[in-house]
C-alpha cells in the first residue's frame, strides 16, 4: 500500500506547472490551512473521500483504467496494464488516459493499491496473494515454496513477499497451470471467472463454493477459506487465468447532430427568458394576493396547482416549475399551511431583469427535484427527495456541458442521445440515477428550454456563457437578450398607469406601493384608488412626496389632474384621527407629583407624555416602567385595567441558557494553486 512518503517522492519529480495543474484538479486539497509540505499534501491526496470524489467525476475510460490499475495493485506497469486492457503498450488512448489520471494525482509509477478505496474488489477479484498467504503458517508457506521451486526467506514476512511475487508473474502462473491435470485446469478456470460479489458477507469470507483441487492448494493457486468450506483465489492468479481483455472504451459515443438556424435559437432563447420572468411575476401575484394552501407534508396538491394555473392563465407544468425554482431560491416558503413569499424574494425584487434570470438559473441548478420529468404530473409540487439533489445538480450541469462540447452554433442534438453520452462522461453519476436516468434527462431538457439555456434542441449563447462563467460576456449578452427595464410610466386620466415592457425594480416598487395591480402580462397595468393612495401614505409617504415621485417617472413629465386631485383629497383625510401606541399609563390624583415625574431627567428613558391632568403615558411596558419609577425613588403600585391591584408573586430565578454556537457559513477558503505549488517545491 503506497504511503504519503511514496507519493511525496513522486510529487518532487513534478515541475511547478505540473504540480499546480494537479492542485487545480483536486481543489479539496487546497482548503485552508494549506498543506505545509509535500508530505502533508500527499496525505491529503491519499484521503479516501478525496480519491472517491475525484474518480466519481471521471469519464468511463478513466474509471476503467483506474480500476484495472487497482486490480494490478502496487508494482503495476504500463506493459501489464496494456496487456490486461488488450491494447498495445504504446496505445495513444491509454497513454492519454494515464496522463489525465496522473495529472489528478490518482496514479503514479508502481503504486495502485490505494485505488482500492474505490473498488475493494476491482474487476470482481478477491484478496491479493500477500493477503491470503498471510493467513497461513510458516510450515504451509514452505510447502508451497517447495512445490513452486522457491526457497522462501527465513521469516514469515519474507516468505509471503517471495511467494506473492512468484504468483504475481502471469507467465509463470499460466505455465504452471498448463502442467496441471485437465480437471484441475478446468476447475481453476471456473474459479478465476467467478466474481466475488455472490459469495457471502464481503465476498472474501466464504470463498467460491467449489471443490478445492489439492494440486492447486499445494501450489498456492487457491487458498482454503478459514471461515468456510470454499476456496479463495489470489487476485493475481485470477487475472492471469481469466484470459481476454477487460473492458476499455477510450472514446465517447459519437451521436448524429442536426442542423438548426442559429438566429432562430437565439430569438427563442430571448422569448423563453422573458416568459420565465413573466411567469415568476404571475406566481408572485398569486402568492401575494391569494391563499395558496400547503399540504401537511409541505407540498402543493394537484387541485391547488390547477387552480393557480387557471388564475394565472398558464399551464400546470409551468406553474409547478416556477414554484419549485422559486422555493429552491428562497423566494417562496410555507407559512402556517399557506405558501408565502420568503426572504429571498426581497433581494430578487431589487434586481434588474438580467440579474433575476441568472438568479433563477442558479436556483434551478441546485433544485433537489425534477418537476418536469415524465411521470411527475400526478405528484404534489415540492415533494422533494434530497437524496436526488447531488444527482440532479450533476446531471443538469452535465446536460448543458455536453451540448456545449459536442455541438457548435447551428447544430442540435436529439435528447434521446443524452443518456448514452452521460453514461460515458459521468458513469458514477448515471449509475446513481439508476432507473430514473431517462426521465430525469427528459425533465432537465424541458426545464432548460423554459429558462432559455436550450432552444430547438441546441444550446444557446446564454447556456454557453453561463457554463463558461464569463461574467462580462454574460452581462453583455443579457443586455441584448432581455430588453432594458423601463424607468417611466404612462399615467392616464382614468387613473391607470401603463408600462410597456418590464419595469425597473425602483419603478415597480413605486407603482406597487401607490396603486393596485390590474395586469402583468404584456403591458403592465396598475390603477390608482383611494385605498392604494392611503396605503402609500400609511407607509410613510406624504401627498407632496407622492406627487413629486410620480411626476418624476411620468413619460410626459406631468401628473394627470384626476390623479393629483385624488392624492390631495386622500391626503387631507389622512391623519385626522391619530392612534398612538403606549406601553402603559400612570394615573394619580396628585397632579404636582405627575408634573415632577414627567419632568424628571432620570426617567427620560420612559418617554413620558402628559395626556390629562391626572394621566401620563409611558413608552415602556408596565414592568419596565415600575422598575424605573422605583429606582427613581418613587413608590408606584401596579393595577389592572379595571383599577384593581396586582399582587406580585416572587419566583425563583433560573439561570439563562448558554448561547448556542452558530456555525460559520460560506464556502471554504482555498489556497492559490500556483503559489502553493511553487512554495512546496522550494521547501523540498
Amino acid at each position: 500500500m503506497p504511503t504519503p512518503e511514496h507519493l511525496a517522492a513522486h510529487l518532487r519529480t513534478l515541475s511547478p506547472e505540473e504540480l499546480s495543474a494537479l492542485l487545480t484538479a483536486r481543489l479539496d486539497v487546497l482548503q485552508e490551512p494549506a498543506p505545509r509540505s509535500l508530505g502533508e499534501l500527499a496525505g491529503r491526496l491519499l484521503r479516501q473521500e478525496s480519491i472517491i470524489r475525484t474518480l466519481s467525476l471521471s469519464a468511463l475510460s478513466h474509471v476503467q483504467v483506474a480500476e484495472a490499475v487497482a486490480a494490478l495493485g502496487d508494482g503495476w506497469t504500463v506493459a501489464r496494464l496494456a496487456d490486461l486492457l488488450g491494447v498495445p503498450a504504446d496505445d495513444p488512448f491509454l497513454r492519454e488516459t494515464l496522463s489525465v489520471l496522473a495529472g489528478r494525482g490518482l496514479v503514479w509509477p508502481g503504486a495502485g493499491s490505494h485505488l482500492r478505496v474505490m473498488w475493494p474488489h476491482p474487476l470482481g477479484l478477491g484478496p491479493t496473494a500477500a493477503q491470503l498467504l498471510q493467513q497461513l503458517d510458516v510450515v504451509a508457506l514452505r510447502e508451497i515454496g517447495a512445490a513452486l521451486g522457491v526457497t522462501p526467506g527465513r521469516t514469515k514476512r519474507a516468505a509471503v513477499a517471495e511467494l506473492a511475487a512468484w504468483l504475481g508473474d502471469a507467465e509463470k502462473v499460466r505455465a504452471l497451470v498448463a502442467q496441471a491435470p485437465a480437471s484441475v485446469g478446468t476447475s481453476l478456470s471456473r474459479i478465476a471467472q467467478q466474481s466475488l460479489d455472490p459469495f457471502g458477507f464481503g465476498g472474501i469470507m466464504l470463498g467460491a463454493q467449489m471443490d478445492a483441487p489439492p494440486w492447486a492448494v499445494d501450489r498456492g493457486l487457491v487458498v482454503r477459506s478459514p471461515w468456510g468450506s470454499g476456496v479463495q483465489m489470489p487476485a493475481e492468479v485470477a487475472l492471469a487465468l481469466r484470459g481476454g481483455a477487460v473492458p476499455f472504451t477510450p472514446e465517447p459515443p459519437s451521436p448524429p447532430l442536426g442542423e438548426v438556424d442559429a438566429e432562430l435559437v437565439e430569438r427563442e432563447s430571448a422569448a423563453a427568458a422573458a416568459d420565465m420572468l413573466s411567469l415568476v411575476t404571475a406566481v408572485t401575484e398569486l402568492i401575494g394576493h391569494t391563499s395558496v394552501t400547503v399540504l401537511k407534508n409541505g407540498g402543493i396538491g394537484i387541485r391547488e396547482l390547477r387552480r393557480m394555473a387557471k388564475a394565472a392563465g398558464r399551464d400546470e407544468d409551468r406553474i409547478r416549475f416556477a414554484v419549485e425554482v422559486m422555493t429552491a431560491g428562497g423566494m417562496v416558503g410555507g407559512s402556517e399551511r399557506v405558501l408565502a413569499l420568503g426572504d429571498g424574494f426581497e433581494e430578487y425584487a431589487t434586481m434588474e431583469p438580467p440579474g433575476q434570470l441568472l438568479d433563477l438559473a442558479d436556483s434551478w441548478l441546485g433544485l433537489p427535484a425534477c418537476p418536469l420529468a415524465p411521470g411527475s404530473a400526478g405528484d404534489p409540487a415540492l415533494s422533494w427527495d434530497y437524496d436526488d439533489e447531488a444527482v440532479l445538480s450533476g446531471l443538469r450541469a452535465g446536460v448543458i456541458g455536453l451540448l456545449a462540447s459536442v455541438t457548435v452554433p447551428g447544430q442540435s442534438l436529439d435528447p434521446s442521445e443524452l443518456p448514452g453520452l452521460l453514461t460515458w462522461h459521468m458513469p458514477f453519476l448515471t449509475e446513481a440515477a439508476r432507473d430514473d436516468l431517462d426521465r430525469f434527462v427528459a425533465g432537465i431538457w424541458r426545464e432548460a428550454h423554459l429558462l432559455g439555456l436550450l432552444a430547438h434542441g441546441a444550446i444557446t449563447l446564454l447556456g454557453r456563457q453561463l457554463l463558461a462563467g464569463d461574467a462580462e460576456a454574460l452581462r453583455a449578452h443579457l443586455a441584448v437578450l432581455i430588453p432594458p427595464a423601463r424607468t417611466t410610466v404612462v399615467l392616464q386620466n382614468d387613473l391607470t398607469a401603463v408600462v410597456t415592457g418590464t419595469p425597473s425594480a425602483a419603478l415597480l416598487a413605486l407603482l406597487d406601493q401607490t396603486a393596485s395591480t390590474e395586469s402583468r402580462s404584456g403591458a403592465w397595468t396598475w390603477r390608482f384608488t383611494p385605498a392604494s393612495v392611503l396605503r402609500a401614505l400609511d407607509a410613510g409617504a406624504t401627498p407632496a412626496s407622492l406627487v413629486t415621485d410620480l411626476t418624476a417617472v411620468a413619460e410626459d413629465g406631468r401628473l394627470p389632474q384626476p390623479l393629483e386631485y385624488l392624492i390631495k383629497d386622500v391626503g387631507r383625510q389622512h391623519g385626522r384621527v391619530q392612534v398612538r401606541a403606549v406601553g402603559c399609563v400612570l394615573c394619580s390624583t396628585d397632579e404636582s407629583l405627575l408634573d415632577e415625574i414627567v419632568a424628571s431627567r432620570a426617567l427620560k428613558g420612559l418617554r413620558l407624555v402628559r395626556l390629562a391632568p391626572t394621566v401620563a403615558a409611558s413608552g415602556k411596558p408596565p414592568a419596565e416602567t415600575l422598575v424605573a419609577l422605583r429606582e427613581g425613588g418613587y413608590a408606584p403600585a401596579e393595577v389592572r385595567a379595571d383599577g384593581s391591584p396586582v399582587v406580585s408573586v416572587v419566583r425563583q430565578r433560573k439561570p439563562a441558557p448558554a448561547p448556542v454556537p452558530v456555525p460559520a457559513s460560506g464556502a471554504p477558503m482555498l489556497a492559490d494553486p500556483v503559489a502553493l505549488a511553487d512554495r512546496l517545491l522550494k521547501l523540498d
